[in-house]
């Protein structure tokens, strides 16, 4: 089936020489203590059984970060992060962290300027096991050459997004599929009422996608049919493709008749905001199919639908997953509209045709569209988004009730069809390889 990962070569970024030394610093002793500390850490960040020298250790981790905050001239992210660290010791580390004045400290770095942050955070898509534990990541603001000019052709009204280039961190950061940081991740009592950051480690991408996305395709679609485009890219290009695809996916956020600033809540729905993320990822497939103006257009409509299509319904609980329900959906819609052509029964392969798939999302976009315009409260959104996801993800049967039913017993948001199963061909194989493992600013 062709469902053999095979890794990029590893490339280094090019990165200022005071930068790495900085990475250097960090890697002797204070990135090993944070991975000690986080292995003493349950899911919710609490150390059970915590003892005097899991106080020491975070004491130790606390002195050395914040002298480093200092000596860089962060001094108000070294006072939060010394607080949170005093008042979480003083309450006992069986209670959970609350980390907000380290989360509210942490400042928006100009492009080309350097970042780092140690907190309690959920490391989301990391390498096993996953939660509020601590981490710490040190990275380069790199935004795309082409987005100044991008930006005309496609303005964005509230961009808080961040294009960084990991240069080092942590096991939450190091290892595994974590590619972004939100302010909602880091571990606190309290919830956030504005986004003032959205960090995404870009240079990640590379090896993800021809891990992961590519051997799920190649699992399902015929070799002629495989899109190609995203294979085997430059490094820089790569990250240069992935990074404008971040900035036109969320600008499109902001377009319509519903825009998501205007409609937070209502977004946050698991149909809703399954229609709508499918939404702004073909609206923008659609403008580098259609405007001659986005760079990398071909890079990034492939590594759109590998991603989507390919990799994400690969998560272990897919069937929870927002986005792994966003690819099996959109895998049925292409089907649907002849994008992915024949029957996988008997390990038999589809075939992908490009032009049915732009016209596919375009209608896809046609569609919801179409029903924003149709309703007129958010109640009745939510009722259509369900009535149209439904026709593509059927819902669970209800777990019965029993002696092993518990309250905490992850909910199914959907089930796969039989058609949809064949998303899973690269899953076992795939399954069996260690986590990723990213070397000093790789790229």
């Amino acid at each position: 089936m062709g469902t053999t990962a095979t890794a990029p070569a590893t490339a280094a970024a090019p990165v200022p020489p005071e930068l790495l030394a900085d990475a250097d610093e960090l890697t002797r002793s204070l990135i090993p203590d944070v991975d000690r500390f986080r292995r003493r850490q349950t899911d919710d960040g609490t150390v059970p059984g915590a003892t005097a020298e899991d106080d020491a250790l975070l004491g130790r981790i606390r002195d050395e970060a914040c002298a480093w905050y200092t000596r860089h001239g962060r001094d108000e992210q070294a006072t939060a992060l010394a607080a949170d660290v005093d008042d979480w010791l003083a309450a006992g580390l069986a209670t959970r962290p609350h980390f907000a004045r380290s989360r509210d400290a942490l400042p928006v770095p100009e492009d080309g300027s350097a970042v780092f942050f140690l907190a309690p955070l959920q490391s989301t898509n990391s390498a096993p096991p996953v939660g509020k534990r601590l981490d710490c990541f040190f990275a380069l603001r790199k935004e795309p050459a082409a987005l100044p000019e991008l930006a005309q052709a496609y303005p964005h009204p509230r961009n808080n997004c961040q294009s960084l280039l990991l240069i080092t961190g942590s096991a939450g950061f190091r290892q595994g599929n974590c590619l972004v940081f939100f302010p909602e991740n880091v571990a606190a009592h309290d919830k956030i009422t504005e986004q003032p950051y959205a960090m995404f480690f870009y240079n990640k991408m590379r090896k993800i996608h021809e891990t992961y996305a590519l051997p799920g395709a190649a699992a399902v679609l015929t070799p002629e049919s495989l899109p190609r485009a995203s294979t085997g890219l430059d490094p820089d290009v790569c990250f240069e493709a992935r990074a404008i695809w971040g900035y036109l996916h969320d600008s499109m956020h902001y377009q319509g008749l519903w825009p998501f600033d205007q409609h937070i809540s209502l977004k946050m729905n698991w149909f809703v905001g399954l229609l709508e993320e499918i939404k702004v990822d073909a609206k923008t497939v659609l403008a580098c199919a259609d405007s001659g103006v986005v760079p990398f257009a071909a890079e990034q409509i492939d590594m759109i639908l590998l991603e989507r299509v390919f990799r994400y319904p690969q998560a272990d609980d897919a069937t929870r997953n927002f986005d792994s329900g966003t690819g099996v959906l959109l895998y049925s819609w292409l089907r649907e509209h002849g994008a992915l052509a024949g029957s996988p029964a008997d390990g038999g392969l589809l075939r992908f045709d490009r032009a049915k798939a732009i016209d596919a999302l375009r209608a896809f976009v046609a569609t919801v569209e179409a029903l924003e315009a149709e309703v007129t409260t958010d109640d009745e959104y939510r009722a259509a988004a369900r009535e149209l996801v439904r026709r593509y993800l059927p819902a669970p049967e209800p777990v019965k009730a029993g002696p092993v039913t518990s309250a905490c017993t992850p909910r199914r948001r959907y089930t796969f069809t039989e058609d949809q199963r064949v998303l899973l061909r690269a899953k076992q194989g795939l399954d069996r390889m260690p986590a990723l493992e990213f070397e000093r600013a790789e790229w």
